[in-house]
């Protein structure tokens, strides 16, 4: 069920400048970029905000670009593009292949990489219509005061969605925001990692991380990667979801990988969907030099594990996606070191 959207005057800058100017004259406005997301919580009522600013007309926000050994890419660029892209697909292969897997054709032409990297976190008893939340006495994340996931505790765990998050955190990607005059005036980077807040309520600005009030992404920049045939690394991005045509994952796991002469050099991996952000598995780094077994295999699944918190924030049982972590560590794991598929089949077989 929806209701008619709060009512609200739509603003329609033509640079970055008139934009932030604009946020500035009007307190809690929104920005609007494909709108994929944004549209369906304002008719939900999830937001209510009396402006929101259209960043439809500002081209200086799109597009993808080699600039000074870096590889920047515009937060309006679309996920569509980015799946495409002959750049993205050169240097930042997991990137175009998480891309690919977002909903479908339609949406990704419309949703766009700044849209997916501040996606609003999600939650069973968060995305739903005001009636139906009003009936539950809304929770923790939305105008009541329980977790309805955890109702001892005062954490929301509603869970950040997306699939670039992960594949670019793979990629030590770092993104540039500006903010409109007053307290959070002027440019910054903050490195991907650090932007997201610990609490499901990150996302709306009721807890530290994600962006300021009125602050704008303006691109992802990076080091420029050596391309992956030339260097050695390899990597992939797994996602697990009800529909594989539409849905948002109810898991993903984003994989590089650098290996010689049969041995792990250097791993990356970074989870969504089973945390309020998207989380780098950490503590890979004494795995290098290891021999790629399946005794290897089995460590980077408990370390995948550990990482990942799947609570009762989806429609997938808690206990299956928990189980769909290792699960996902050993398709990545046989996509990128082809030898240990037949090994892992056998073991499964066994099982």
């Amino acid at each position: 069920m929806t209701y008619a959207m709060h009512p609200f005057t739509l603003h329609h800058p033509r640079s970055v400048e008139e934009a932030l100017s604009m946020a500035a004259d009007h307190p809690g406005a929104l920005y609007l970029a494909g709108g994929t997301d944004l549209m369906v919580n304002l008719r939900k009522r999830l937001h209510e905000p009396h402006h929101v600013v259209s960043l439809a007309g500002i081209d200086e926000l799109r597009g993808v670009a080699l600039e000074g050994g870096q590889l920047t890419i515009g937060a309006l660029t679309t996920i569509g593009e980015l799946a495409n892209h002959p750049l993205v697909l050169e240097h930042l292969p997991v990137l175009a292949g998480a891309a690919a897997l977002v909903a479908g054709p339609t949406l990704r032409g419309m949703g766009t990489l700044g849209g997916n990297l501040c996606l609003d976190t999600r939650c069973r008893y968060y995305n739903q219509s005001h009636f139906w939340r009003q009936a539950n006495d809304f929770c923790l994340k939305k105008d009541g005061d329980v977790c309805h996931v955890a109702p001892g505790g005062s954490f929301c765990w509603a869970t950040y969605s997306g699939d670039t998050a992960p594949a670019l955190l793979a990629y030590d990607a770092e993104l540039d925001l500006a903010g409109p005059e007053g307290e959070n005036s002027g440019e910054r980077t903050v490195a991907l990692n650090d932007f997201y807040g610990p609490d499901g309520r990150w996302s709306i600005g009721e807890e530290p991380g994600g962006r300021r009030p009125g602050e704008l992404l303006l691109r992802v920049r990076m080091p420029l990667p050596e391309s992956d045939p030339e260097s050695g690394w390899e990597g992939c991005y797994e996602k697990l979801r009800v529909r594989d045509s539409i849905d948002f994952p109810q898991l993903g796991l984003a994989t590089r990988l650098l290996r010689r002469d049969g041995k792990l050099e250097a791993i990356r991996m970074a989870l969504t969907a089973v945390n309020p952000r998207p989380m780098v598995v950490a503590g890979l780094e004494e795995f290098s030099g290891r021999v790629l077994d399946l005794a290897l295999v089995d460590d980077l699944k408990r370390k995948a594990n550990k990482t990942g918190k799947p609570m009762r924030t989806a429609v997938a049982d808690t206990a299956y996606r928990r189980t769909m972590i290792g699960a996902l560590v050993e398709k990545a794991i046989e996509r990128l070191v082809p030898e240990l598929a037949e090994p892992l089949a056998e073991r499964r077989r066994l099982d």
